[in-house]
């Protein structure tokens, strides 16, 4: 409980440092004059290109704890063309954890822990969006090692998602998601958004989430409250089926330029219920830590810069 005290306490003094640099890039920023963009001919579609690096006090995935008490640092390239797009996102942990050894490796192979590509088209039908998509994850060794602190890398990991959103009050979207390679999931998520624009240059984002996760895995049970996935008579639980993480999320984007942005960004990751408890403790990265004592909530802070073309 202290350790996470601290921690929070380090996040929310970083990001209100990041809060007070982004207010004076605002101060600063003119808006670019229209006059000195590119015109384009009327209906032209042309490819779009963003490219985004992330910088955060923690990496957690659906709930999973990714990273141990280090910055990650998360580049992305999206290209995007008349609905089609393709995502390259990776990771890098500046001080990787081995969680089976309960130790920080100085090892740089361990560094860049995951590879995402993602390919996707999105259309939208009046107020109402929809979207398919195909990711393959491709994760390295960065928590599994031998005694060498060169184990077997991660198996990666693919998914299939389809999704719906409205163009309306609070913008809500819902994606279901099945991975079918090295984990057997149904996620379902359902999230809400919206962004008060203070001014051309400044504004403020909330953002809210919620998740159902249905294991078609053995690998993934219901984990008891002693972290146990046993039931009384030896026989192993049920695979899990119920709500799993949540996140409520306040980012603060400051566009100086039609080009850049620059987001400080903070969230919170909680579990919905003790089933959803007891797995991201079982799935955490605090194997020298009691199963009681371990985390299950996180907060995650950061800043991302952009740029559009």
């Amino acid at each position: 409980m202290m350790r996470f005290k601290k921690t929070t306490a380090v996040v929310l003094s970083l990001f209100l440092l990041l809060i007070g640099a982004a207010a004076a890039v605002a101060a600063e920023a003119v808006p670019m004059e229209e006059t000195k963009k590119v015109e384009q001919k009327a209906g032209e579609v042309r490819p779009t290109t963003d490219l985004t690096v992330s910088v955060l006090s923690a990496y957690i995935s659906k709930g999973d704890e990714l990273s141990r008490n280090s910055i990650v640092i998360q580049p992305q390239i999206v290209l995007g063309y008349k609905g089609f797009s393709l995502n390259v996102w990776g990771n890098l942990d500046t001080r990787p954890y081995l969680a089976e050894t309960s130790t920080y490796k100085g090892d740089k192979r361990q560094n860049w822990t995951e590879t995402d590509l993602t390919l996707a088209y999105n259309r939208s039908f009046g107020i109402v969006n929809t979207g398919i998509a195909y990711a393959y994850f491709g994760n390295a060794a960065y928590w599994n090692s031998d005694s060498t602190g060169a184990g077997p890398d991660q198996k990666d990991d693919q998914e299939f998602s389809l999704s719906l959103g409205l163009n309306t009050i609070l913008s809500p979207n819902l994606k279901v998601a099945r991975s079918f390679d090295s984990t057997q999931i149904w996620y379902v998520l359902l999230g809400i958004s919206h962004t008060f624009e203070i001014n051309k240059v400044f504004g403020v984002s909330l953002a809210a989430s919620g998740s159902y996760l249905v294991s078609q895995d053995d690998n993934r049970l219901k984990i008891n409250s002693d972290g146990t996935d046993r039931k009384a008579d030896g026989s192993r639980n049920d695979r899990y089926n119920n709500f799993h993480d949540a996140v409520v999320s306040l980012n603060l984007p400051v566009k100086p330029t039609s080009y850049l942005t620059i987001t400080p960004q903070l969230s919170y990751v909680f579990p919905m219920g003790d089933d959803a408890k007891y797995d991201m403790k079982s799935r955490s990265m605090q194997f020298d830590t009691t199963f009681v004592d371990r985390q299950n909530a996180y907060l995650v802070g950061g800043v991302s810069v952009q740029l559009s073309f």
